[in-house]
């Protein structure tokens, strides 16, 4: 597992529910849900795009590609 508590991102083995306890970044509410990327998706992000993704008909969410990174 590998978290970065700054940028709110983490590498996780498992889906956790937040109702069944802690998640990686402590209490959150919500259903947990998860959202899966489709190859063209992830060749998208690895050609520079950007994917918006919908959490719970509620909340956007952007995925980009962090190029610069050296992890």
């Amino acid at each position: 597992m590998s978290v970065d508590r700054d940028r709110g991102v983490a590498i996780v083995n498992e889906v956790i529910d937040p109702l069944d306890g802690d998640t990686v970044f402590g209490q959150r509410w919500g259903s947990g849900e998860h959202i899966r990327i489709t190859p063209k998706e992830l060749n998208a992000l690895m050609e520079g795009k950007i994917i918006a993704v919908d959490v719970e008909s509620e909340y956007v969410v952007y995925l980009q590609l962090d190029e610069e990174s050296e992890d």
